[in-house]
């Protein structure tokens, strides 16, 4: 066989310099521990002292980003607080009203936890600036009105006898103004209609008063407005969060508590009066601080649950306890340095990069797995510590060093994107990856020789035979190849079924009441916390863009304080000036109107008949003459007595109804124009800016968590303002900019990953090679994703770096372990061993997440669980099948030297062929008498007592 066919080991460029820092480490051990421990002491304070904890959602996003720049503008303006929701629901108003009384009146006595209370409307001093919101035509009329009964409310009563009226109107149908004639016509068929219903059988009052303006009627039957919709069967309390200066990770933690036992208490209090009442809690800042505090308790249960598994797979994987203690110390070491780095590098954590731990416990802990599972192997034939850590970092060190620079750049390339959540991320993690190869490449070798050097006559553990059970797999390499390429194939057919979760309320717990409620109100009477923002600069323009918003198809409606700014109010005070003169002498109540007799209001009534015959016969004037007639039939058969009761009831009901007319005028004409502080201070607060903007809140028709319709509404609400904000667009784009980072991340990832790469195997085949795992074990992992229907969201798109780098790390280890061999490729106890336990204890690490109530983190294990069994599957068994398969003519001489047996030979430790004294005198490696070559298991019995 040729050398081509025959590959030789090709002994890395890092090989050396490892070599050399090991020894330095090694010679000076104690100093190594004790400058490891003052810097993380010195690490410590310094962050304790000075990092910071920024817990905002705005905190995530970049203040260069234009969306961004409009939100930051809108806080400016208006603060950056929401409304904290009271929804209360009951089997109608009746029941909803004194609850919501009763809640604000609650929190007012609360002032420290909450401010800006706002249950009703109060319209008291709005309603006597009334007649300031009717249009300037209808105040023209009104005051034609009050000149035209001004004779009447002055004494001469008797102008509201029926007879009167009817020969009044006749007068002006005979007066030749059409205007007027026009104007006759409707007086009269109202007050012919009204005379119908009262001389009917019934005898019910009809006014035969033309209706008021509505916003006057409006105005006049309200003194307050509550919040309440569906029909009075749900009210709401609006309220905000003081800062109290003492809350936790999870904002407003103490009012909010302190806000469900108050809803608590008025809910037994009315459980037997009210059996349906319902009251609860929802908005952004409980749904906020409940997502904050259960992801902390799920955070917590898991870690303990991780703990427990993580330590038995440690003393399962390495047979023993001080080896794995000494790895997690070197880890607890790098990341209290990573934590001084951060307050250097970045200053403060935030909601998104508070899960560096997280990564760094489930990547960092690799690096000195590795390190001790080929150390341990070592050391079964290499009995000096000094030297068997030397071949052990000149060994796997290259390959630790590689995955630890191409996964470190993996995050590093996060720091290019614009979203500063998964950039802080990427330069916090990439930085603390680094420190924990530091740690494993110094301050390990330094525990371990000191913990190992003076144990010669002990028994060192053993690590688990991982070689062993999948030996059998390889026999054929070509077949598990194509099996396994098959299968691969299969599953990555369901790439096409994957999809992206923007909705974030399916992130959060279930059944989890603020969420609830909100879906509630959203599908129940479409109410949400969820809508755009436009800011107005004058009254005018606030309208104007109104009826534009309200326009668009995707606009369910739009609130604003619009209503209360009057149109052309400089026009119209003068004219309610003269109103408000001509109402101030009201009488209390009406004299008494004289009453025709029937006959001769009979012949009154035939007299208007007449006349009406005579013109043109609209339908107007037909109906008109039919009602006349039906009067005087009536007024014929009616005793006397009954027509003269009737009669004087009507007209006394005229009189009172014009009254009370006057009165509802009257007490609407306040010339003062309407004022800001004739508001609420909960209303004005929440829509005009201290600058005196205006605010519009514009609510989405249909679901605005389906994607669709987001962009629809998005985009159709910036048609009418280029620069409108709110919470959708802001979800909007964070989350179109979170996920087009993480694909700029990939793609500047995959190009510095492959520089590092090829630098460290100098050779285009083994780097493709070492990628073979994270690219399979990444189609593997989408197309399971897409099969089981696991959408990818942005709570689990965090770990996909986490998998890229698990993956390119386990892939980097079985190439250097490839090429540390000649002839065919048998892969070594060691390698496999790492290769596996790094991954189970990734995944139990991670995988005890699936038991949270936070359904963001349940995805977050499920995608990583995934995605590393992946890539444990690629690394274990496709990847090894594939090198066997490229080594498959290699000579039968050179299979039968495993890699392990030549390492150990150049290593200087026991050789096949020879015996050793088994005394403390003569220890293995220096007897030189010879037996006959004995196998691999055999050589294992020369080890530590």
């Amino acid at each position: 066989m040729t050398a081509e066919r025959t590959p030789q080991a090709e002994p890395s460029l890092l090989a050396r310099p490892l070599g050399w820092l090991t020894r330095l480490v090694l010679r000076y051990p104690i100093p190594t521990i004790a400058l490891a421990v003052g810097a993380a002491v010195i690490a410590l304070a310094i962050s304790g002292a000075r990092l910071g904890f920024r817990t905002s959602r705005l905190d995530l996003l970049s203040s260069d980003c234009s969306y961004n720049r409009l939100w930051i503008q809108y806080i400016e303006e208006f603060g950056d607080e929401d409304d904290v929701v009271i929804v209360v629901e009951g089997a109608g108003r009746e029941q909803v009203v004194p609850v919501l009384e009763e809640i604000s009146t609650a929190l007012g006595h609360q002032d420290r936890l909450f401010h800006a209370v706002l249950h009703e409307v109060d319209l008291s001093k709005i309603r006597a600036k009334g007649l300031h919101y009717v249009e300037s035509d209808r105040l023209l009329k009104i005051e034609q009105f009050l000149e035209e009964v001004e004779p009447i409310v002055g004494g001469d009563w008797a102008r509201l006898r029926v007879g009167n009226m009817v020969a009044g109107t006749c007068a002006r149908l005979q007066s030749g103004d059409a205007h007027q004639a026009e104007a006759a016509r409707e007086e009269l068929d109202r007050l012919s209609g009204s005379l119908v219903a009262e001389v009917g059988d019934h005898g019910r009052y009809q006014s035969p008063w033309s209706a008021m303006p509505s916003a006057v009627a409006t105005l006049s039957e309200l003194s307050s407005k509550y919040l309440l919709t569906n029909e009075g069967r749900l009210g709401f309390v609006l309220l905000r969060l003081a800062q109290t200066g003492q809350d936790s990770f999870a904002r407003g933690s103490e009012a909010i508590d302190a806000l469900r036992g108050l809803i608590a208490g008025i809910q037994d209090e009315n459980s037997d009066r009210y059996p349906e009442l319902k009251i609860g809690l929802t908005g952004l800042p409980v749904m906020e601080n409940d997502e904050m505090r259960t992801s902390q308790v799920s955070m917590m249960e898991a870690s303990v649950l991780s703990l427990v598994g993580v330590a038995c797979l440690f003393v399962a994987g390495f047979g023993g306890v001080r080896h794995p203690l000494m790895t997690v110390a070197s880890l607890l070491l790098a990341m209290a340095w990573s934590f001084g780095y951060i307050t250097i590098a970045v200053g403060h954590l935030n909601i998104l990069s508070i899960a560096f731990g997280v990564v760094l416990i489930g990547l960092g802990i690799d690096f000195g797995v590795h390190y001790v599972a080929r150390y341990l192997q070592l050391h079964a034939t290499i009995r000096s510590s000094e030297a068997c850590l030397v071949q052990t970092a000149q060994g796997v060190g290259p390959g630790i060093l590689t995955g630890a620079v191409t996964t470190s750049i993996a995050f590093f390339a996060a720091g290019l994107t614009e979203f500063t959540g998964v950039a802080e991320l990427g330069v916090i993690t990439g930085g603390g990856i680094l420190l924990c190869l530091l740690a494993a490449l110094t301050v390990l070798p330094a525990m371990i020789h000191l913990s190992d050097q003076r144990r010669s006559h002990q028994m060192l553990p053993v690590p688990l035979d991982v070689h062993g059970w999948l030996s059998p797999l390889f026999r054929r390499p070509a077949v598990l190849l194509g099996a396994t390429l098959a299968v691969t194939l299969v599953v990555s057919g369901g790439m096409s079924r994957l999809w992206y979760d923007h909705n974030l309320l399916n992130l959060q717990p279930e059944g989890l009441e603020s969420v609830e409620l909100e879906k509630k109100l959203l599908n129940e009477s479409n109410e949400s916390v969820w809508f755009a923002l436009s800011i107005a600069e004058s009254p005018d323009d606030l309208r104007d863009r109104k009826a534009r918003f309200e326009q668009l198809p995707s606009v369910e409606r739009v609130r604003s304080i619009a209503e209360f700014f009057p149109i052309d109010n400089r026009h119209k005070r003068p004219v309610i000036e003269h109103l408000h003169a001509r109402l101030v002498g009201l009488p209390e109540a009406p004299a008494t109107v004289p009453v025709d007799r029937a006959a001769d209001l009979g012949l009154i009534l035939g007299q208007a008949q007449a006349l009406l015959a005579t013109g043109e016969q609209t339908t107007q004037v037909q109906r008109i003459g039919w009602q006349l007639e039906q009067v005087r039939r009536a007024l014929r058969v009616m005793p006397e007595t009954e027509c003269f009761r009737r009669l004087s009831d009507y007209q006394q009901q005229i009189a009172g109804d014009l009254l009370n007319r006057l009165h509802t005028l009257r007490a609407m004409a306040n010339p003062e124009p309407p004022k800001l502080t004739d508001l609420p201070e909960g209303l004005v607060t929440r829509f005009v800016s201290k600058n005196h903007r205006y605010l519009l809140k514009i609510y989405a028709e249909g679901d605005i968590w389906d994607m669709d319709a987001m962009e629809k509404f998005v985009r159709e609400v910036r048609s009418v303002d280029p620069e409108a904000t709110g919470n959708p667009l802001q979800t909007y784009e964070a989350s179109r900019q979170m996920k087009r980072s993480y694909e700029q991340a990939a793609w500047y990832a995959l190009a510095a990953i492959l520089a590092v790469l090829y630098i460290d195997f100098r050779s285009l085949r083994p780097m493709l090679l070492a990628m073979t795992p994270v690219g399979l074990g990444m189609l593997q992992l989408f197309g399971l994703l897409g099969l089981l229907n696991i959408p990818l969201n942005p709570a689990n798109m965090i770990v996909l770096p986490l998998i890229l780098g698990i993956g390119i790390d386990d892939g980097v280890h079985v190439v250097h372990d490839f090429r540390r061999q000649k002839g065919r490729y048998r892969m070594s106890n060691s390698t496999a061993g790492a290769v596996l336990i790094t991954s189970l204890t990734t995944m139990v690490g991670f995988g005890s997440l699936m038991i949270a109530s936070h359904r963001g983190l349940q995805s977050l294990g499920r995608v990583l669980t995934l995605g590393v069994s992946c890539c444990l599957f690629t690394s274990l068994v496709m990847l090894p099948a594939l090198l066997t398969w490229l080594r498959r003519n290699a000579t039968e001489t050179d299979e039968e030297q495993p890699a392990d047996e030549r390492e150990r030979s150049q290593a200087g430790g026991i050789t096949p062929g020879k015996i050793y004294r088994r005394d403390s005198a003569h220890p293995p490696g220096t007897g030189t008498h010879t037996l006959p070559k004995v196998g691999v298991h055999q050589e294992h019995i020369w080890r530590d007592r």
